[in-house]
């Protein structure tokens, strides 16, 4: 299962996701957006999980929870319509 996490501080890096999110389950790869500019967040990222049940614990866990002031909104990412 894939989990877009969106409204993270410029300042958030994947190890803080990581730790965040695996306090619910077993996270295989956190991947923050980021600007091909200048390498600074985009405010927005991706957890990836192998079990869907570690999934909808870390959506129900984190969507609305605050991480370094920020309210996170933790949903299923969906795939790009082409």
């Amino acid at each position: 299962m894939k989990i877009y996490v969106d409204n993270l501080t410029t300042d958030t890096v994947e190890a803080d996701i990581l730790k965040a999110f695996g306090a619910f389950g077993d996270v295989e790869k956190v991947n923050i957006a980021r600007s091909s500019v200048d390498g600074s967040s985009r405010g927005f990222g991706f957890v990836d999980v192998m079990a869907d049940a570690d999934g909808r614990a870390m959506i129900t866990g984190m969507h609305g929870t605050s991480l370094f002031g920020q309210k996170l909104k933790v949903i299923q990412a969906r795939r790009k319509s082409r």
